[in-house]
């Protein structure tokens, strides 16, 4: 629990270091990279599915130094924190887009132009979008469909990343996976799975690192969820 509450809190202090040093600066704190080699060879569209796992900030900086990338973002309320956030996520050519339907169709003209998306896929779906409750460690969480719906208007490769923290050498450790397109076109209940199954083998990398204070379960879920996360952590040792 304790470790969880450290990168819970490395999340809003990183901040001030991700959205002002020099990007070349912090792209030396990537301490190595696993990436998959069908990343760089890709000639299609590229979907990056980035739980919230380790830092998808820094995640954020590094996709659009290699790429052209197009992010998906929830506006803030307050326009001024709107147009700073927007800067900063953006400052070095990530091209980010309102989660609104004119945001979404940006997404998708990036997908057709070849481009790069990054999607963060596991925070509950807003009321009225596309979503379907699929199981999540072993839960029923309800889970976006928003990766099948772009898949079904646009071929594109699919991967799943995450920048883990190093609190030993301090830094960053990029992994970079690609995953089957075929099963994330199946039945909205099969490519939720798919997808979920996804996530969770990236988060059992290191349980604390992924950002559980997200409520993706019904309420009454939360007090056992917490105990099975538990478990799984302190399973690492044994």
């Amino acid at each position: 629990m304790e470790k969880a509450l450290w990168h819970t809190n490395c999340n809003f202090f990183e901040l001030a270091a991700l959205w002002h040093h020099p990007v070349d600066q912090l792209m030396r704190l990537v301490k190595s990279e696993s990436v998959d080699e069908k990343f760089f060879q890709s000639d299609k569209a590229k979907i990056v599915i980035a739980p919230h796992h380790g830092s998808w900030e820094m995640l954020n900086l590094w996709l659009a130094e290699n790429e052209t990338l197009f992010s998906l973002y929830k506006p803030a309320r307050s326009s001024a924190i709107d147009q700073y956030v927007l800067q900063k996520r953006s400052r070095n050519g990530a091209i980010l887009a309102p989660s609104t339907t004119a945001g979404l169709r940006h997404l998708l003209r990036g997908l057709k132009q070849n481009h790069t998306v990054m999607i963060l896929p596991d925070q509950r779906p807003a009321d009225h979008t596309a979503q379907i409750e699929a199981q999540f460690f072993n839960y029923p969480a309800m889970t976006s469909l928003l990766i099948k719906k772009l898949l079904c208007k646009v071929e594109a490769d699919v991967f799943i990343a995450s920048m883990q923290r190093d609190f030993v050498d301090p830094g960053y450790h990029l992994h970079l996976q690609a995953l089957d397109y075929n099963p994330l076109i199946q039945s909205d209940l099969e490519s939720a799975n798919y997808m979920n199954a996804a996530i969770e083998n990236l988060v059992r990398q290191d349980i604390s690192q992924y950002q559980w204070s997200y409520r993706r379960f019904p309420i009454q879920y939360y007090h056992a969820l917490e105990h099975d996360r538990r478990h799984l952590d302190e399973s690492k040792f044994n």
